[in-house]
């Protein structure tokens, strides 16, 4: 009696743990994601490079501080940093099944970093830069 009731418990089991479906991968970033993501940080270097050679023409920086934009590393640092946000925003996107949003912030990043770096290197020097006057 034993011996049945065991066998029937094992027969259930197998068939139990079969019926359980089983976890699906999470999707991951792929090509697309990974070059938008590449791209953003070319960009992001291209700001470091061009804010700091604007401030060795003797302009000043308009929106970060003094102590960030006057120290390479810190400036470095603080764009890497905004990359990292982007992968890790991008990232938690597409895990949640949203690749088209992660593709816009990234891209979003982009637009808004690429039109500052090329202002940046085509300042004159010495120059008083005024972004917001009326022409």
């Amino acid at each position: 009696m034993k011996s049945i009731c065991i066998s029937a418990i094992l027969f259930l089991a197998i068939h139990l743990v079969a019926q359980v479906p089983s976890e699906e991968s999470k999707p991951r970033l792929d090509r697309v994601d990974w070059a938008l993501l590449a791209s953003d940080a070319g960009a992001r270097a291209l700001d470091t490079y061009s804010t700091q050679k604007m401030l060795s023409d003797r302009n000043r920086e308009e929106f970060l501080p003094e102590t960030v934009a006057n120290n390479t590393a810190l400036l470095a640092t603080f764009e890497g940093g905004m990359v990292t946000l982007n992968y890790f925003v991008a990232r938690n996107l597409v895990r949640h099944h949203h690749r088209k949003l992660a593709r816009f912030v990234v891209v979003a990043d982009m637009v808004q970093v690429y039109p500052w770096a090329i202002h940046n290197l085509t300042l004159p020097s010495d120059s008083k830069s005024r972004v917001f006057a009326p022409r």
